[in-house]
């Protein structure tokens, strides 16, 4: 794991860049909902804190720490919490026709911040590339503007193949906890989070490859996506531990930060910024794989070469331009 986080440390312009655009697009995306839905989100908000949903998340939490927590207890709380949430959003005036077409907007907005938030994938992918293949440094906007059809349709392949997995994996893990905690009172919270989390992990780990794939290989998009996804299983379990690892960082960070944090502002900024970075270390982790995987030699720190001077004068030149 040293070699990845070395190559991200010497990276970290990609990953500040990287991580402004994903912050601003998820500023964007909440205000762009908030815009649509108008006084419905306020309302809705009124509703979960009159309802003390944030009281009964934590509590649940805290009782699960603390090694406390009542299955029996916590599944008449949420029926009855859902019945009367249910019951306050009927007397509510929804817009767009209903809730029905409420929903479908809201899937729409989901969808799209899925398919924008890859929008940087194949340009940080490509500047983690030339520095591992040669220890130079394009610019970043130079790489965006490049690769705007490679980007594109990576986006595109990536959320059609990966966001009905997700999906898969958080309905699956609801339906089983709900079966099991219903049909035989078990105390299935813990279980069933380590499993959500351990096939999350996989579905990472299965489309690991796709991004250098398509950003270190000529040819079509679709073509380079499809030999990722042949490949990596090949070398599997190297990226899963690795990823495993990041991931359960991730999960510690946002629990630790609902179970300590009230203010609504810090709690979104504390789950969501050090995952962005985290991510970007995973994007590493999978290129440095990826090399090895072809036996490709590679930079991970920068190394001075004799007689490529003049080549580095050009790059920082190129690099004041850009600015």
């Amino acid at each position: 794991m040293l070699k990845p986080l070395i190559l991200a440390s010497r990276n970290w312009k990609v990953l500040l860049k990287s991580l402004v655009y994903q912050t601003l697009l998820l500023a964007l995306m909440v205000a762009l909902g908030y815009l649509v839905f108008g006084n419905l989100v306020d309302e809705i908000a009124v509703i979960i804190r009159d309802n003390n949903v944030g009281d009964f998340l934590s509590d649940a939490v805290n009782s699960i720490v603390s090694g406390e927590f009542d299955s029996n207890a916590f599944s008449s709380r949420l029926a009855e919490l859902i019945a009367d949430i249910r019951e306050s959003i009927a007397s509510l005036n929804i817009p767009f026709g209903g809730a029905t077409m409420s929903y479908v907007l809201f899937c729409v907005i989901f969808v799209l911040y899925r398919l924008f938030v890859s929008l940087t994938d194949v340009a940080a992918a490509c500047q983690l590339e030339e520095f591992m293949t040669s220890n130079a440094e394009r610019p970043f906007t130079w790489f965006v503007i490049k690769k705007q059809g490679v980007t594109w349709k990576f986006a595109l392949l990536q959320t059609a193949f990966a966001l009905p997995l997700d999906l898969l994996i958080i309905f699956g893990c609801i339906g089983f906890y709900l079966l099991f905690l219903i049909a035989f009172n078990w105390w299935t919270i813990i279980p069933v989070a380590i499993i959500g989390l351990l096939f999350y992990v996989a579905r990472l780990t299965l489309f690991s490859f796709t991004l250098p794939s398509v950003v270190c290989n000529e040819g079509s998009v679709r073509m380079a996506f499809k030999q990722g996804l042949a490949r990596s299983p090949l070398r599997f379990w190297h990226v899963f531990w690795k990823t495993l690892v990041v991931v359960a960082l991730i999960a510690v960070i946002a629990v630790l930060s609902f179970m300590f944090v009230d203010n609504a502002i810090v709690k979104t900024v504390l789950t969501t910024v050090p995952s962005f970075a985290l991510y970007f270390y995973i994007k590493c982790v999978n290129m440095v794989e990826y090399f090895r995987f072809d036996d490709r030699p590679f930079f991970y720190k920068r190394v001075e070469i004799e007689g490529t001077d003049r080549y580095k004068r050009k790059a920082d030149k190129a690099n004041r331009s850009a600015r």
